[in-house]
């Protein structure tokens, strides 16, 4: 049975928990692990004036110097940041000075053995006066009528303020680690130049605190909560919301902007569970276009000064490349794309890429691996380098074992620029002075050889 002051203590905490379960909460996640959390919380007070404030039910991993309150009716003179969790030495030293119960208990789990004894000190062990004798811990458990108030595993706020209003409401505000997000995309690759995405929001709640009906906005940039004083300002410049089109559907995620920033605001409002993580879909796109890059990179300055007729195999990599506004008008925030190949409703993995943030006009591009079906095979034949030049054979050999025609971009970096490349049996591109690109065009289930001559003359 419950005695009246656990009903009262009970009631109260009720009260309290659904005022804040109605408030309005709004939660600006960054992809840093923190948060920006704005509460909106009433309080009915019994007198107006200078008097006491506690707010309760905080995150543990809130940073004590970011917890803000503001109201038009109420003036903070003071706050006071309290974390007292629930143990044996904190319960123990809210008691010194009482009557405690200690017990003993049975191997079935029943109270073989009660008496009480006075809780004299607490400092390095429990000493207690039991039957007029002194007692320094003594092998017992001990048993509590209730928890002591200013005892809770959730820190809390005890506050001087000066109220012109009973009745008001005021905002919280405060920075709390222990909850994230970012982005998650699966890309299906259900043709030669088809695909299908999905893109997801991926938030986690680490902490034991659950926030009800809350605006939920993601910001995608990187701030410096260590020294920055105060909450981020994001200034309005552009406002989007992704269109729909017949083979797409999306849940028109508003974005604004800043020069640093960019906030996605997720349109309807969520419960963020305590201890949880919520996948919420912003976007899909059935008939999204792309194109398949394999590259290769080879580099004459690997070779010692004078090197001998040697082979090399190289892998050449896969890169798919997607437009940022062919998936919406807004800016895509980056992410993992995990890409597979579909055919009907069959999927094959076959990597994930990492894109960053793009917009419009940029392109996605995603690095998944070395390709199993181009092979190439440098041959060096020849690699002099004296005081008053150099001189490269060099013969790169390509082995398409697609059935399909393949294209792939060859990059040659050169240690010096005054390398020429001289006698090249296919075109290139100076892409500067030391690179130069080839696109080699490769038939389906065939091989072609390129070589030509490098050539540095020392003035």
């Amino acid at each position: 049975m419950w005695n009246n002051i656990s009903m009262i203590k009970f009631l109260a905490l009720y009260v309290m928990l659904c005022s804040i379960m109605t408030a309005e909460t709004t939660i600006k996640i960054y992809n840093q692990g923190r948060a920006l959390v704005q509460e909106e919380r009433q309080k009915k007070f019994s007198q107006e004036g200078k008097q006491k404030l506690i707010i309760s039910y905080l995150p543990r991993a809130a940073e004590s110097s970011s917890i803000n309150i503001f109201s038009n009716h109420m003036d903070v003179i003071s706050k006071e940041y309290l974390h007292h969790p629930i143990s044996i030495t904190s319960l123990l030293n809210a008691n010194t000075g009482k009557e405690i119960e200690l017990i003993k208990y049975g191997e079935n789990g029943s109270i073989t053995f009660s008496t009480k004894g006075k809780l004299i000190s607490n400092v390095g062990a429990p000493v207690f006066e039991i039957d007029g004798k002194i007692v320094v811990n003594p092998p017992y458990s001990y048993r509590f009528p209730d928890i002591p108030d200013g005892i809770t595993d959730n820190p809390y706020l005890s506050c001087v303020i000066n109220n012109s209003k009973k009745q008001l409401s005021y905002n919280l505000t405060y920075i709390t680690k222990g909850i994230d997000w970012h982005a998650e995309y699966n890309l299906y690759l259900t043709s030669d130049n088809n695909s299908e995405i999905e893109g997801w929001y991926s938030i986690r709640n680490d902490n034991e605190i659950t926030y009800e009906d809350a605006e939920i906005s993601l910001v995608s940039g990187s701030v410096n909560f260590e020294t920055s004083a105060g909450n981020p300002k994001f200034t309005k410049r552009r406002m989007a919301t992704m269109e729909s089109s017949a083979d797409s559907h999306t849940i028109h995620p508003e974005t604004s902007e800043s020069e640093e920033y960019v906030l996605f605001s997720i349109p309807e409002k969520i419960n963020l569970t305590a201890k949880s993580q919520i996948r919420h879909k912003f976007v899909t796109e059935n008939k999204l276009p792309y194109n398949s890059i394999y590259h290769i990179s080879h580099s004459l300055s690997r070779y010692r000064r004078n090197t001998p007729s040697q082979s090399t195999d190289i892998p050449v990599f896969v890169r798919y490349e997607l437009m940022a506004k062919n998936i919406g008008n807004f800016q895509i925030p980056g992410g993992t794309f995990n890409v597979y190949e579909k055919e009907n409703d069959n999927l094959t993995y076959i990597g994930a890429g990492i894109s960053g943030i793009v917009d419009r006009n940029d392109k996605i591009k995603l690095e998944t691996g070395k390709t199993h079906n181009i092979l190439c095979t440098f041959t060096i034949q020849g690699y002099k380098v004296s005081k008053d030049g150099g001189k490269a054979d060099l013969e790169a050999v390509f082995e398409n074992r697609k059935d399909e025609p393949v294209t792939i971009e060859w990059t040659e970096h050169f240690s010096d620029g005054r390398w020429d490349i001289k006698n090249s049996n296919l075109k290139f591109e100076q892409l500067d002075a030391y690179r130069a690109r080839f696109k080699v065009e490769v038939p389906a289930n065939s091989k072609k050889e390129i070589h030509f001559t490098a050539q540095m003359d020392k003035d």
